[in-house]
């Protein structure tokens, strides 16, 4: 016979938090013994009541939703056992949720043999990208080896707190490195390593709305009647443009030849994702192909020197505009202000190529043709609209009502 209860255990004096517990209750005879789960959240004490998270607490929803994932799957855990064995105490679920570990391969060795498989057709990015998250990963688990059916709630939320407080991540990164996390954990459910599904019922993090800097078009007239006052800064602004004008990335625009002119058109094999795209040779970006003769390798720079100068360049152009921006210190969000060229960096082209072709007009199926996005709303969440857009675009409404 058994039963499980939440309780808080270990509330801390100074700040008055405690950590959310679930504890089993063995009892066989006159025997009882318990068991402890941490669930990795914690609340202060005085929002506990009844074994429940008051509802006045204000993350009360969200941490009561994570903690009953975790108990739901102890009691599933617990179910399971007592029906293959017909009774149920302390060192039968001990044994049978520990199992025998010794030859058993642990998380760590695990992924390691995904990124070797990986590494055989992916992407440099990619696998640097997996590398990155497997020493963080080492440095979480302090030596100790963490096992399949380890991978719960509480070692998501403990992730994350990792993630964010200790490594100082985004939220936006924490959910993409979860994103490909979960890639590992399909790829070991594919080769059937994994049987259970419980890690796809977990709650990730989820991405954020965060800020995203673009020229607006006054900010591009500016930039374009610019006379740089070196070579070095003409060739940035150059490339800085052809990004504009085009919507590629850096790594394609650096990357433009003759080969890819046919017609009107410019044909890219993206890098990044292998998407095939074809980009109208509109007369602005024309105009600054043929000034190169169509081969953009003759000012090409590293992107780590491309972003430093393009700061400079767009300080001399007068793109000096107060912006806030969103940041995540440590999981709080913070509301900071920048001068708006301290923020341009490559990206910023491709991102104000797609915001001002939608207000030019441009429906958003043929911008992504030109960008090479998949979804559309992957597209949408590159835009941000000026104030001074919404301000013109409202004027229609006043005009409507006339």
């Amino acid at each position: 016979m058994y039963r499980t209860n939440l309780i808080l255990k270990g509330v801390n004096k100074s700040n008055r938090f405690g950590k959310i517990t679930i504890e089993i209750t063995f009892q066989t005879g006159s025997l009882r013994e318990r068991i402890y789960i941490p669930t990795g959240e914690k609340v202060p004490i005085e929002f506990w009541q009844k074994g429940k998270i008051s509802k006045a607490y204000p993350s009360h929803k969200d941490i009561s939703k994570r903690v009953e994932i975790i108990h739901n799957e102890i009691r599933a855990q617990l179910f399971d056992l007592e029906r293959k064995n017909g009774f149920i105490n302390k060192n039968l679920y001990n044994d049978s949720i520990q199992g025998d570990k010794n030859t058993e391969q642990d998380l760590l060795t695990l992924l390691d043999k995904f990124i070797e498989v990986k590494n055989l057709s992916s992407k440099k990015k990619l696998i640097e990208k997996l590398k990155t998250i497997r020493n963080q990963l080492t440095t979480f688990l302090k030596g100790r080896r963490l096992f399949l059916n380890e991978v719960n709630q509480e070692f998501v939320n403990s992730l994350t707190k990792y993630w964010v407080e200790e490594i100082g991540l985004q939220p936006n990164t924490v959910a993409k490195n979860f994103g490909f996390f979960r890639q590992f954990m399909n790829y070991l459910k594919n080769e059937e390593i994994l049987t259970s599904l419980k890690y796809q019922r977990l709650e990730y993090p989820s991405e954020v709305d965060t800020n995203t800097v673009v020229l607006n078009k006054e900010e591009v007239i500016s930039l374009t009647r610019y006379i740089p006052r070196s070579e070095s800064l003409r060739k940035v602004k150059d490339l800085f443009l052809i990004m504009i004008y085009s919507g590629l990335r850096y790594s394609d625009a650096v990357r433009i030849n003759p080969s890819w002119v046919r017609g009107d058109f410019l044909f890219v094999n993206t890098q990044k994702t292998g998407e095939k795209v074809s980009i109208p040779l509109h007369p602005k970006l024309k105009g600054l192909l043929e000034a190169h003769q169509y081969d953009v390798s003759k000012i090409r720079i590293s992107n780590q020197k491309f972003n430093d100068y393009v700061k400079v360049l767009c300080q001399e152009a007068g793109i000096t505009s107060l912006i806030e921006i969103v940041k995540y210190e440590k999981g709080e969000k913070k509301y900071l202000t920048f001068t708006k060229f301290k923020l341009i960096a490559s990206h910023t082209g491709r991102r104000t190529f797609i915001t001002n072709s939608i207000l030019a007009g441009i429906p958003l199926p043929v911008i992504q043709k030109i960008t090479g996005h998949r979804k559309l709303s992957t597209l949408q969440k590159y835009v941000e609209i000026s104030d001074e857009s919404k301000k013109s675009e409202l004027e229609k409404l006043g005009e409507y009502f006339k």
